[in-house]
This record gives C-alpha cells, sequence and structure tokens, in this order.
C-alpha cells in the first residue's frame, strides 16, 4: 500500500478511535450533565440538521488542493472543543455545553467526509471505499472497549465519563500530527478541471441524474430508518428493555465487533454477484424484522431486530454505496462525498428525532417506523442498482 494512502489510514483509525472513546459514554455524560432524554434526543437532531448546513457550505467554499489543510484546521478546532467540554463538566452551564456538543458533532462528520476525498487522490475503488468504513467501525469499536475497560472501578479507581473526552482529545490530536506528514499535494492534479466546482452547477447536474438522484433517496429514506432504533440506541437499551448501563454498552460493543467481523468476510467472501441478493441480505430482511417486532411486540422480537440490523451495519457497503460514489471524477468527490453525507445526516436527524419521542411511548412504534422508512428505502435501493446495470450495459 502507498504509504501517503497508509497514513491517511492511520489518521482514520486514531480519529475513530478518539470518537469510539469520547462518545460511547457521551448521552450519559449528558445526562450526568442534568439534560433529559427528550433533550438529548433534541440536540443531536439540531446537530444532524447543523451539518447539512456545513456540508453544504464546504463544498462550495474549499478547493480540492486545499482540503489537507482545511481537514487539519478542523481537527484542531475539535480538540479545543474537546478540552472546552472537559472543562465544562459539572458546571451547569448547559447552554454552551449544547453548543459545543452540537460544534464537535458537525466538526467530527466534516472531517469524516473529508477522508474519502483525500483517499481517492490517491486510490478511487470500491474496496478501498468499503475499507474505509470498516476501519473506521473497528477502531471506534476498539475505542468503545477501552472506555468499558476503564469503567470498571476495580480497573482504574478514578476514570469517570469525563475522562473519556480527555483521551478522545489526545488521540485527535495525535491524528492531527499524522495528518500534517501526508503529501498529498503531489497527487492532486492541478488543471483547470481540479478548481472549485461552482456548487450549484453541481447540484444541477445530480438533479439530472436518475441513478444518482434515486441512490440520494434511498441513503435518506435508509439513514431515517437506521436511526429510528440506532438514534440513541444506548438509551434506547436501557429505557425501553430496562437493561444497565453496563450491560448495555457490553450488548452494544458485542455486537459492534461482530458487525466488522460480517463486514470484513462479506467484502472477502460473501458477495453474491447478483446485487440484489447483496441489499436483500441487509435491507430486505432487517425490514420483515421490523414488522415482526411491531406485530408481536416482544423484546425476543426486539433484540432479534436490534442484533441483525447492528451486526450487518458495515457490511456490504461496496455494493450500497461505493459504486455510486466512485461513479464522480476525483475533482468532484468531495461535492458528492459532501452531499451523500447531506442525505445521510438529514436522514439521522429526523431518525433520530423519531427514535427520541417514540421511546417515550413504546419500544414497538419505533420499529413500526424504521419498517415504513425501511421499507421506501428498499424499492429506491433495488431501482438505483437497476439503473446502474442498465448504465453499465451501455
Amino acid at each position: 500500500m502507498n504509504k501517503d494512502l497508509k497514513k491517511i489510514f492511520i489518521v482514520l483509525a486514531l480519529y475513530s478511535l478518539s470518537g469510539g472513546i469520547f462518545y460511547n459514554f457521551q448521552e450519559i455524560w449528558m445526562g450526568e450533565n442534568f439534560l433529559s432524554v427528550k433533550t438529548i434526543g433534541s440536540v443531536f437532531s439540531i446537530c444532524a440538521l447543523l451539518t447539512i448546513s456545513m456540508l453544504f457550505i464546504c463544498s462550495s467554499l474549499v478547493k480540492k488542493e486545499r482540503l489537507k489543510d482545511f481537514t487539519l484546521g478542523l481537527m484542531f478546532t475539535n480538540v479545543i472543543v474537546m478540552l472546552l467540554l472537559y472543562l465544562l463538566n459539572g458546571t451547569g452551564l448547559n447552554i454552551a455545553i449544547k453548543f459545543l456538543i452540537m460544534l464537535d458533532y458537525v466538526i467530527d462528520v466534516e472531517v469524516f467526509a473529508c477522508i474519502y476525498p483525500m483517499i481517492a487522490q490517491i486510490s478511487k475503488n470500491d474496496k478501498v471505499y468499503a475499507a474505509r468504513g470498516l476501519v473506521y467501525s473497528a477502531f471506534f469499536y476498539l475505542g468503545s472497549l477501552i472506555t468499558i475497560l476503564l469503567i470498571n472501578k476495580t480497573i482504574i479507581s478514578k476514570i469517570t465519563n469525563n475522562t473519556f473526552i480527555f483521551i478522545g482529545c489526545v488521540f485527535l490530536f495525535i491524528a492531527y500530527l499524522v495528518l500534517k506528514k501526508v503529501d498529498l499535494e503531489k497527487y492532486i492534479n492541478k488543471s483547470k478541471d481540479d478548481t472549485l466546482i461552482d456548487n450549484r452547477i453541481f447540484l444541477n447536474k445530480v438533479r439530472k441524474d436518475k441513478v444518482t438522484r434515486n441512490y440520494l433517496i434511498f441513503n435518506l429514506m435508509g439513514n431515517i430508518s437506521y436511526y429510528c432504533l440506532n438514534g440513541m440506541l444506548l438509551t434506547l437499551i436501557m429505557v425501553g428493555l430496562n437493561k444497565e448501563t453496563n450491560e448495555a454498552s457490553i450488548f452494544m460493543l458485542i455486537m459492534s465487533i461482530i458487525s466488522v467481523l460480517i463486514g470484513i468476510i462479506a467484502l472477502k467472501k460473501l458477495t453474491f454477484k447478483n446485487n440484489y441478493i447483496n441489499l436483500s441480505i441487509k435491507y430486505m430482511f432487517r425490514s420483515i424484522l421490523y414488522l415482526l417486532a411491531f406485530i408481536f411486540n416482544s423484546n425476543i422480537f426486539f433484540l432479534i431486530a436490534i442484533i441483525y440490523t447492528k451486526i450487518l451495519s458495515d457490511s456490504y457497503s461496496h455494493v450500497s454505496d461505493a459504486p455510486y460514489i466512485n461513479r464522480f471524477k476525483e475533482s468532484e468527490q468531495f461535492n458528492f462525498s459532501n452531499l451523500a453525507e447531506e442525505c445521510k445526516y438529514l436522514g439521522r436527524a429526523i431518525g433520530t428525532f423519531i427514535c427520541a419521542i417514540a421511546v417515550t411511548y413504546s419500544l414497538k412504534y419505533n420499529f413500526l417506523f424504521a419498517f415504513i422508512f425501511g421499507l421506501i428505502a428498499l424499492v429506491f435501493a433495488y431501482y438505483s442498482l437497476y439503473l446502474r446495470n442498465k448504465e453499465m450495459e451501455k
């Protein structure tokens, strides 16, 4: 593997490790700072909406040759934000805390959106795209494992949820230092084709492209469905299934580790030639389980549906996402990566809001909404694949 590509993957690993440490108990940390379940859900929904604006603005202003410097600026800013959150713990300054959480969320998403466009300057293919997601997930879950081990009082007595913010901050700063060493400039072709793309022209191109249009609707609906359950999964398991914090965290971690392993197996060994089968394994079966969970209103069906969704969450992105992203040339990668993330986080905002409201009534309603939006997503997933296949035949 190219040495600069290795460095970007190291940055990705450290960045996701930081996120896993920081975010694993973030909902609990917010609760300790006197924020209610509904408030936490509302904050995350607002975060996702703000992210959409940030992604749109950045894709309009950031030139490809400035992408690395832009990412470095975001990462350094986030280090400062995390330090401020660490210092504000227990102060009661909830307005400042909520503002910084929103700022952290927006920056974190934009950093992730920048990673693949940087990778694509060096190597652009579907499997590398999938590897990016698997590396992110693997180290995020490693961060989660670290927090679960450290929170055990028999190991280190002075570790608290607030400590994780500081530890995450350290790993993020190391990632920042590694990225400074990446020589991305030598891979960028500074021709007229690589100048700043007018976002209005790009969006007009997308609007006329049936393949991309249907993929983005699938992306939106699929994320609404997913976050109807996963928008506040730790809280959902604790409140809806009456589990303790430690039980819920360990349960999530085990599922996450299995998810990465299945993702690697799916990428290497379990990708069928017929992509309709690949999509059905991930999306159709989960929708069926959502419907059964709603109908039977049973903890057993709830757990089966949650487990199936979670353990396949890192699989088949090289089929469901990468072919549509890699249709765009390198000079458009950042614009489209941001646009796809905008759809994802709009879906996340809507799904998280539904999740926070539904779980206060009955967990079965989370599954009902997940099923409805999941079914719509499946229709657009099949149709976008059909259009893509027709395009490839030509």
